[in-house]
C-alpha cells in the first residue's frame, strides 16, 4: 500500500511549510505523494507499484467525524470488519475500513483489525495522533520526538532524509545485532528513532506520549478441547482459513517449497483451495556436490507436486557462480540498516530471480510455521521423572534419542541433568570449551573489546544471553515463541526491500487467530511419548505424504556452502581490507580474527565439515556489518 510519513507540532504552534515540502520529499514511491496538514498535523502518502495507485488514491483519508488516517495495509477478513462496522454497502479498500475502525473503535481499532497493517490516525479535534501497528509488527512504523516537533514514517529512510533527525548509532543495538540477541522490540539501530512496537500504539497528545501494547503473551489465552482430534479439527480449520484469506482474487500466485512441514503445508493448501486451477511451486535444491548429511528434499517435494496435478513444479538448481557477491555496502546505504545476510542469502538469489522473471504477484512461504503450528515441543522426560512414570519416561527419552539421532546417554542427561546446573558453571563450561573467548565467539566476528566497552557480559547475565540460544529463564514457553515471532530486524530491512521492488510475500503461520490458537494449545499437544512437532505431524496428515511426515531429519539451506564461498574469497578479503580501513567498523568488528578465517581456509569442503557456522555465517555477517558501519562513516563525513 506503498510509504507514509508525517508530522506533528505538540506545542500547538503552526508547521513551517518547507519541513512539510522536506517530510513530502523523503517519501518513497511513484507519482506525486498526497499530502494533508492542517497547520498543526501533516500527513503524507505516496504508492510504491503502479497497481497500488487506485486502492491508495484517497490516502490520507478524511472522514466526516474530524479524523485523519493514512495507512500500510493488508487486513485478512475486510468483510467481517466491514460487517463488524455496520458497512452493507460496497466493500471499502483496507485503508478505507481502518479509517472507519479508527472512527468506530477509536483507541481499540487496533485490536479488532487482523492483518498486516501499520497506520497513523490524526484526531483533528483531541489533536491526538495515534501511530498503531499489526499483532507481529508485519509492516514497520518509526517515529522521532525532537523538540516540538514529532515525525514519524513506514521506513527509516525518509526519517534518516530529514535534518532534524539525528543518525547517532546505538552501540549496544549493534552489539545485539552481532551476537543475535533478542532485542528490545521499540529500540532501533539509531538512538533517536523508535519503533512502534508490534501489538502497540504510540499515542501523542500535546507533550503527553503514551506506549502501549494491546497484544502481548498476556492476552492470549490458553485453548483446551476435550480430546486430541478437536486439536487437529481446529487447527486444520485455521490453517484452511490463514491461506485462502491471502489469496487475491487476480494476479498470479505462487508459493515455495521445501520437504519440511511447513511450506509443504502452505503449498498442499492452497492446491486444495483452488482445485483444477494451477500455480507455479519453486524449490531451491542443490547445485554443487558437498560430502554433508543433508537431508534430500527434491523426493519429497516431488511426492507433493505428484499428490497435486494443479502444481506446476520447479525446481531451481544452481552454483551461484553467476550470482554477484553481495556488496554489504551498497546494501547498508540501500537498507539504512546491516542486511546481515549469511551465505544463505546468495544461495537463495537464483531462486528469486526465477520467480521475478516469471512474472509472479504474490508468494507465500512458511516462515512462522516452526514457531507455531509446527513447533515441536518442549520434552517430558523430567516431569515423568518426577512423577514417577518411569517407564513412560524411559521409553520417551529412547523415542528422542532415535528421532534426534542422539546417543541416549545425551538425551538423558540434557533432560535430567543439565536443567540442574548453576548457570554460572556453564558459563565457565562454555568459556573453556571456546579457548577463553566470549560465549559469541562461536558463531560471530564482533570485537570482544567492543563488547568489553558497553560491559557486555553484563547486559548479557541480566537479559539470559550469557547462554546464547539457549530459553531464557525470566520468560514463559508462549513469551519465548512470542518473542521469536514478534523479533523486528528483518522489518527495519523491509523499507529498503520495498522500495527496490521484487514480489510481495505473506505467510499463513503469522495470521494472529492461527498463532494464538498455536501459542495457547498445551505442550502435550506438541510433544507427544517422545514424538516432537506431534500436532502438525497429524494436522497435515490429510494433505501430504506419509514419507514427508514421518522425516525427523531436518533440511539444510546451501549445504554446498564451500563451493558457494571459496570463489569469492578475494572479493571477501577486499571487503574486510576496506573495513579495516575504517575507524568505526574496525572497532565493531574483530577485523583480524576476520582474516585469520580466510587465511585458514579449509582445503576442501570435507575439511570444512562442521565449520559453517564461523565460515559461512559469521564471516559474512561480519563483512555485512563492517560494510554497513564504513558507508555510514563515509556518509556523515
Amino acid at each position: 500500500m506503498g510509504e507514509f510519513a508525517g508530522v506533528i507540532r505538540r506545542d500547538g504552534d503552526g508547521l513551517d511549510s518547507r519541513l512539510i515540502d522536506r517530510i513530502s520529499a523523503s517519501v518513497g514511491g511513484i507519482g506525486l505523494p498526497r499530502v494533508w496538514h492542517d497547520g498543526i498535523a501533516a500527513l503524507v502518502h505516496r504508492p510504491l507499484l503502479e497497481s497500488e495507485r487506485r486502492a491508495t488514491a484517497t490516502l490520507p483519508i478524511e472522514t466526516d467525524s474530524g479524523f485523519v488516517v493514512v495507512a500500510d495495509v493488508r487486513l485478512d477478513e475486510p468483510r467481517d470488519i466491514a460487517s463488524a462496522l455496520g458497512l452493507s454497502e460496497a466493500l471499502p479498500s483496507d485503508a478505507a475500513l481502518v479509517a472507519a475502525a479508527c472512527v468506530r473503535w477509536r483507541d481499540q481499532a487496533a485490536a479488532q483489525l487482523g492483518g498486516n497493517f501499520a497506520f497513523a490516525s490524526w484526531n483533528e479535534r483531541r489533536r491526538e495522533l495515534t501511530l498503531a501497528r499489526d499483532g507481529l509488527g508485519t509492516r514497520a512504523l518509526f517515529y522521532v520526538e525532537h523538540g516540538p516537533h514529532l515525525f514519524f514514517a513506514t521506513t527509516l529512510q525518509a526519517l534518516l532524509a530529514l535534518p532534524d533527525v539525528s543518525r547517532e548509532i546505538d552501540d549496544l543495538v549493534l552489539a545485539q545485532y552481532l551476537t543475535i540477541e533478542s532485542q528490545d522490540v521499540e529500540r532501533t539501530l539509531y538512538r533517536q528513532i523508535k519503533r512502534v512496537p508490534p501489538g502497540g500504539m504510540v499515542t501523542v497528545r500535546g507533550r503527553d506520549l503514551r506506549v502501549t501494547r494491546y497484544w502481548t503473551a498476556d492476552h492470549i489465552a490458553d485453548v483446551r478441547l476435550p480430546n486430541d482430534d478437536a486439536y487437529v479439527e481446529a487447527a486444520r480449520a485455521l490453517l484452511d482459513r490463514a491461506v485462502a484469506c491471502r489469496l487475491p482474487a487476480e494476479g498470479k500466485v505462487a508459493t515455495l517449497v521445501s520437504g519440511g512441514f511447513d511450506s509443504a503445508g502452505v503449498t498442499a493448501t492452497v492446491a486444495r483451495i483452488f482445485g483444477d486451477r494451477r500455480f507455479p511451486a519453486y524449490h531451491r535444491a542443490p547445485g554443487n556436490e558437498h560430502p554433508y548429511e543433508a537431508m534430500d528434499e527434491v523426493a519429497l517435494v516431488e511426492a507433493i507436486a505428484a499428490m497435486y496435478p494443479n502444481i506446476d513444479l520447479t525446481i531451481v538448481r544452481d552454483d551461484c557462480a553467476d550470482v554477484p557477491t553481495i556488496d554489504a555496502e551498497r546494501e547498508g546505504a540501500e537498507f539504512a540498516a546491516p542486511r546481515m545476510a549469511s551465505v544463505n542469502a546468495l544461495w537463495f538469489q537464483p531462486l528469486i530471480n526465477k520467480v521475478e522473471a516469471c512474472g509472479i504477484d504474490l508468494v507465500l512461504n512458511g516462515g512462522c510455521g516452526n514457531i507455531t503450528l509446527s513447533w515441536e515441543g518442549l520434552p517430558t522426560i523430567a516431569d515423568d521423572v518426577r512423577a514417577g512414570r518411569l517407564v513412560g519416561a524411559w521409553h520417551a527419552a529412547r523415542r528422542t534419542a532415535a528421532s534426534e539421532r542422539r546417543p541416549l546417554g545425551r538425551v538423558l542427561a540434557a533432560q535430567l541433568i543439565r536443567p540442574f546446573v548453576p548457570r554460572a558453571l556453564l558459563r565457565a563450561q562454555r568459556r573453556w570449551r571456546a579457548g577463553g573467548r566470549m560465549p559469541w565467539a562461536d558463531y560471530s566476528v564482533v570485537s570482544e573489546e567492543f563488547l568489553h566497552t558497553l560491559a557486555y557480559e553484563r547486559h548479557a547475565r541480566d537479559h539470559d544471553h550469557d547462554l546464547p540460544f539457549e530459553a531464557p529463564a525470566q520468560l514463559t514457553v508462549p513469551q519465548r515463541r512470542l518473542r521469536a515471532l514478534q523479533g523486528q530486524i528483518v522489518h527495519d530491512l523491509a523499507g529498503g526491500g520495498r522500495r527496490r521492488g521484487g514480489v510481495p510475500g505473506l505467510d499463513p503461520y503469522a495470521d494472529r487467530r492461527l498463532v494464538e490458537f498455536t501459542l495457547g494449545t498445551p505442550n502435550d499437544q506438541f510433544w507427544r511419548d517422545g514424538q516432537d512437532r506431534w500436532l502438525a505431524r497429524r494436522v497435515l496428515a490429510d494433505r501430504l505424504p506419509a514419507a514427508l511426515l514421518a522425516e525427523t531429519r531436518r533440511g539444510l539451506q546451501c549445504p554446498e556452502w564451500y563451493a558457494v564461498l571459496t570463489p569469492r574469497r578475494d572479493d571477501m578479503a577486499a571487503a574486510i581490507d576496506r573495513i579495516g580501513r575504517s575507524p568505526l567498523a574496525s572497532r565493531v568488528v574483530d577485523v583480524a580474527r576476520m582474516r585469520a578465517l580466510l587465511d585458514t581456509w579449509p582445503k576442501d569442503a570435507e575439511a570444512g565439515r562442521g565449520s559453517k557456522q564461523l565460515y559461512a555465517h559469521a564471516l559474512s555477517r561480519g563483512i555485512a556489518m563492517g560494510g554497513f558501519l564504513r558507508q555510514f562513516e563515509r556518509g556523515n563525513e
